[in-house]
């Protein structure tokens, strides 16, 4: 075995070891994963504007693994509680705004079509914790996605 070969074993060795003892923590891998997901280029982004689970609390507690988010862009406005019934997450939404034709979930490794009424409700059951973004199609064709988040 010449020197190369011996200290390409070594840091092979090292690897597995760091993997095994300090690996990629599973937050680290879902945001990176979810970064790499976003190249939708042609919608346009409804952004994060409101988040309970940061902001000061003004009358009551809110309710253990409930909390809102609020989200803005293309002419949409999107409301959503989320409910945590470990180990399944709820989501329940409102959009207002411009007509949307049809939504989906993304949860990153599975995409549910969102059933949407006619007052602009819908309700999302069973899913997994993680990341997710809703997109929709909206009047004239147009694609509006949330910014990701975390569930």
């Amino acid at each position: 075995m010449n020197h190369d070969e011996y200290d390409e074993g070594i840091v092979i060795d090292l690897r597995r070891i760091a993997a095994t003892v300090d690996g990629v923590p599973d937050g680290v891998r879902d945001a990176a994963r979810a970064a790499f997901l976003t190249r939708d280029l042609e919608s346009e982004i409804a952004a994060l504007i409101a988040d309970s689970r940061y902001e000061p609390v003004r009358a009551a507690e809110p309710a253990q693994g409930r909390w809102l988010l609020s989200f803005e862009g293309g002419g949409i406005h999107i409301d959503l509680e989320i409910e945590d019934h470990h180990p399944d997450v709820r989501v329940i939404g409102q959009l207002s705004g411009v007509a949307v034709d049809d939504c989906e979930l993304d949860t990153g490794g599975r995409v549910v079509r969102v059933d949407v009424d006619h007052l602009g409700r819908f309700i999302v059951p069973g899913l997994a914790p993680g990341p997710v973004r809703l997109r929709c199609r909206v009047a004239g064709d147009r694609r509006v996605t949330t910014t990701w988040v975390r569930i």
